[in-house]
């Protein structure tokens, strides 16, 4: 069921001006003067289970959303039920996006953990790009920078062996949580709340074939796993490994 777990934060929330995520989000743009209008719109923040649908593919696109705590999957689903990973979505991150008026969701959108969320109407996303130009900007940069991101995933699934394919992933989360400041940089460590499934889904393995990968990557001392979270041992390794090159952002 979609969103059958997600419940509105009835506590005060979290106030636009001093959001600690707003540097990563779609409202760096906005003059401070501005920023009521954006909250005035908000329907609300919102919590969501993991293993819960935020909202899922080909259903009635009515709400977008900024990710502000946890990590969502998002995905297309293949004729025979299985999910082709599409990206993961970090605190910051815009989703669920509809230009159109009466669209409908192209993917789904899966809480990879506990994750909350702020609301927002396609109807009044819409009203807001029509009065602030840097808004309407900031969509096609983002916009932009997720198709980089899955133009770069896909290439991989085309030419990438399995192991390239599990490195340029763990690279990718890290360069990406770096920059949200979410990485031990002593360590190189990083939370990672993945499973395998998930992983195997990202980079189009079985589960069976990425625990391979990983317990191999393990075995040759690049990367530790242990309680959801991941340690790069050896970093210009992996990286090389992964072919990894950080032409976008987000």
């Amino acid at each position: 069921m979609v969103n059958n777990r997600l419940t509105e934060i009835r506590a005060a929330p979290t106030k636009c001006a001093s959001c600690p995520i707003r540097e990563k989000a779609l409202f760096q743009v906005i003059a401070e003067d501005y920023l009521h209008d954006a909250e005035s719109r908000r329907t609300a923040q919102y919590r969501l289970s993991a293993r819960s649908h935020l909202y899922q593919e080909r259903t009635p696109a009515t709400m977008a959303y900024t990710l502000f705590e946890g990590w969502l999957l998002l995905y297309r689903t293949h004729s025979d039920g299985s999910r082709q990973g599409l990206r993961v979505a970090l605190p910051g991150d815009f989703v669920g996006y509809a230009p159109l008026a009466a669209s409908l969701y192209s993917h789904g959108a899966l809480a990879v953990s506990d994750v909350t969320v702020c609301g927002f109407r396609q109807a009044d996303l819409h009203a807001m790009i029509d009065k602030h130009a840097d808004i309407a900007r900031q969509i096609t940069n983002i916009q932009a920078s997720y198709l980089a991101i899955c133009e770069s995933n896909v290439l991989g699934l085309g030419r990438k062996s399995a192991e390239q394919r599990i490195a340029h992933a763990i690279a990718d989360l890290y360069h990406r949580l770096d920059q949200r400041a979410e990485v031990d940089t002593r360590v190189h460590s990083m939370p990672f709340p993945l499973t395998q499934e998930m992983l195997g889904e990202l980079t189009g393995l079985t589960p069976v074939h990425t625990n391979r990968v990983l317990r191999r990557l393990r075995t040759d001392g690049v990367i530790a796993c242990e309680r959801q979270r991941v340690e790069i041992l050896d970093l210009p390794r992996l990286l090389e490994l992964a072919e990894y090159r950080t032409n976008f952002v987000g």
